[in-house]
């Protein structure tokens, strides 16, 4: 059984423009979405106590 309704996977879908990043970022489970989030933050205090 062969289920193609024209919906892509996360691999097939547009990843051009802020859609693309939208979509990838709402796909994450909620604790993903915090470590990359926290990751982020930590990364952008380095930068800023390095310059």
């Amino acid at each position: 059984m062969e289920s193609n309704r024209g919906e892509g996977s996360g691999t097939e879908r547009s990843t051009g423009g802020s859609a693309g990043l939208v979509d990838r970022w709402t796909a994450l489970d909620r604790g993903w979405q915090a470590l990359a989030l926290g990751l982020g933050i930590v990364a952008a205090h380095l930068v800023g106590q390095a310059l």
